[in-house]
């Protein structure tokens, strides 16, 4: 089931790959005054394309090609525009991909990579001091997202949307 997006609380807009997979994802930004700053947190991706979001833009479609595309955590995503990253899944985790702006950051231009959860339910250890900070707290510690097992998400509070994840990112 870890590969099952039904498992993953729906606040994460949660983006499941498959370990070693490369995958391209469009962050797109169609402000037209707006600058966003995206953060990638466990890779550094390789920036492919970079082009205007409305087809009738003046603006050029850049492609990198090459041996080696060149390599960042972050990249502006100027006014209008869009960047086409590739990542290689190939560092098992769960990974928050966002905006640096705080205030976008919390209106929801954020998603987060869960990479390769097959593997790390075979190889992840969760060290018992935190299994026993957990139960003091009386957090589960099995289960989905809500604690509970399959798709049931009863109890946890759905997400306040302000910016629609497909809004921001394709590719996938």
């Amino acid at each position: 089931m870890a590969l099952s997006p039904s498992v993953y609380a729906p606040q994460l807009n949660a983006i499941i790959l498959q370990h070693n997979h490369v995958v391209e994802l469009e962050l797109r930004n169609p402000e037209t005054l707006i600058i966003h700053s995206y953060h990638s947190h466990g890779h550094a991706f390789q920036v492919v394309e970079t082009g205007p979001v409305n087809s009738n833009s003046s603006i050029p479609v850049k492609r990198f090609t090459g041996r080696q595309p060149m390599r960042r955590d972050t990249i502006t995503l100027a006014a209008g525009q869009y960047v086409r990253v590739r990542i290689k899944a190939d560092n098992p985790g769960v990974w928050y991909q966002h905006c640096h702006q705080e205030q976008h950051n919390y209106s929801g231009l954020a998603f987060t990579l869960i990479e390769a959860p097959d593997v790390m339910q075979r190889t992840l250890r969760v060290p018992q001091e935190m299994l026993e900070f957990c139960r003091i707290l009386g957090h589960p510690t099995q289960g989905n997202s809500a604690g509970r097992f399959g798709s049931d998400m009863t109890g946890i509070d759905l997400p306040l949307k302000v910016h629609g994840l497909a809004d921001f990112i394709s590719g996938l």
